[in-house]
């Protein structure tokens, strides 16, 4: 046993630096578990409408092999057109929607675009502003893709 009164040798000295060494490994590899085990949440920014095929194409992924992941599409500009009428796009965003993907649309862009509110799809959201709704989504611990 050593004797707390000697001084280090060489071998308990790198005794000790071996031991820091692993306890500080084990606690980044800890810190870095820690933050991995939160939810992970992505934003998908969808601007203009021929956007719409890739953020689907993400969105459908992304719910079918990372289930514990959340998404929320926000669309402004010209990609809140992708939310009319009946077409493979909104089939394709019912589809996710039903397995927890949100949808918003920008209430600016709806009203430079006179589309109105009531003709958009029952799974969409209508935000007042995209560009707030997404730095709220940031804010949220979403992080931001653009297809």
């Amino acid at each position: 046993m050593d004797d707390p009164q000697q001084a280090p040798t060489p071998d308990s000295a790198r005794r000790a630096l071996i031991l820091g060494g692993a306890a500080a490994a084990a606690g980044a590899i800890s810190a870095a578990s820690a933050q991995t085990s939160r939810p992970l949440k992505i934003v998908l920014h969808v601007s203009e409408a021929d956007a719409w095929p890739a953020a689907l194409s993400n969105a459908r992924n992304l719910s079918a092999k990372y289930p514990g992941v959340k998404v929320r599409v926000i669309s402004d500009g010209s990609g809140v057109y992708g939310y009319q009428g009946s077409n493979d796009l909104v089939t394709q965003m019912a589809a996710t929607a039903k397995v927890g993907v949100e949808y918003q649309a920008c209430s600016n862009a709806l009203d430079e675009k006179k589309i109105p509110p009531s003709s958009l799809p029952s799974f969409v959201k209508v935000v007042p502003a995209g560009v707030i709704a997404l730095a709220e989504a940031e804010g949220e611990g979403f992080a931001y893709v653009k297809p």
